[in-house]
């Protein structure tokens, strides 16, 4: 059995929300708090797996239950997922409390369902340890700022002021956002630049093959059917990282 507490003063929204999670599973217990001192409290007599926490509440803000919880031992790693109305919150959310999602009101029952089980099926129970402490960067797309985990990028794209990250979870793109920045942002040692527009994961990389005009190179990744290209001034430090245990298929001669 899971213990899922909400953190929520509007009583309609907090019985919307516990209604819809409840519908998930049998197995899951419900909390329902009104204000912070009740959901610490209850926080202290149960063991929490998923939080639900309503930023913007009447007289104080969800974040300061959310830091709250992250003080206490048992809390350092649960599973926090935000409320609001406000996206603006998030960034905030995301460098000082790491909440791993975020849900807006008017709620949206499938999503909600779907994440739920997510978080507490029991293969996320056991990365929940790993995934917590990954290195993530916050980038702005389209007014709302978006933590991407390194390790889940495939590679990136850049077209004059455009750029693209695919990962393992979709694609983002980014308006205004150089691929030298991006470059320094990620700081990942698998992650190369291949080429005056890309950067590439090493450990996604599936193969390597010459273009049919035989003057450039294509690179192939697991996990998506998208492909990169491989300029010749990047080809040997991509070869040489690309020919270690974890490397892949090349094709023809290169």
């Amino acid at each position: 059995m899971y213990n899922i507490l909400i953190l929520e003063d509007d009583c309609i929204q907090l019985k919307t929300l516990s209604g819809i999670i409840k519908q998930c599973d049998r197995s899951y217990q419900v909390y329902e708090a009104n204000d912070i001192a009740e959901a610490i409290k209850i926080s202290k007599q149960v063991k929490i797996n998923l939080f639900f926490i309503d930023i913007n509440l009447k007289n104080e803000s969800g974040l300061n239950f959310a830091y709250e919880i992250r003080r206490m031992d048992s809390y350092g790693l649960t599973w926090i997922v935000f409320v609001t109305i406000y996206k603006e919150y998030m960034l905030s959310a995301f460098k000082k409390v790491h909440c791993y999602d975020y849900i807006l009101k008017p709620y949206n029952k499938e999503n909600i369902q779907n994440l739920t089980k997510r978080l507490l099926s029991d293969n996320r129970q056991q990365i929940a340890v790993t995934e917590i402490k990954k290195k993530f960067i916050i980038v702005p797309i389209k007014n709302i700022q978006v933590k991407i985990f390194v390790n889940e990028v495939i590679f990136v794209e850049v077209f004059i002021r455009t750029s693209i990250i695919h990962t393992i979870n979709g694609s983002f793109t980014i308006d205004y956002l150089s691929l030298k920045k991006l470059n320094a942002m990620i700081d990942c040692e698998d992650i190369l630049q291949s080429h005056r527009s890309y950067l590439v994961n090493i450990r996604y990389i599936s193969k390597i093959e010459k273009t049919n005009d035989k003057t450039s190179y294509i690179i192939y990744f697991n996990n998506t059917d998208k492909t990169a290209l491989l300029g010749y001034s990047f080809k040997k430090n991509i070869l040489d990282r690309f020919s270690d245990p974890v490397g892949g298929e090349i094709n023809e001669q290169l």
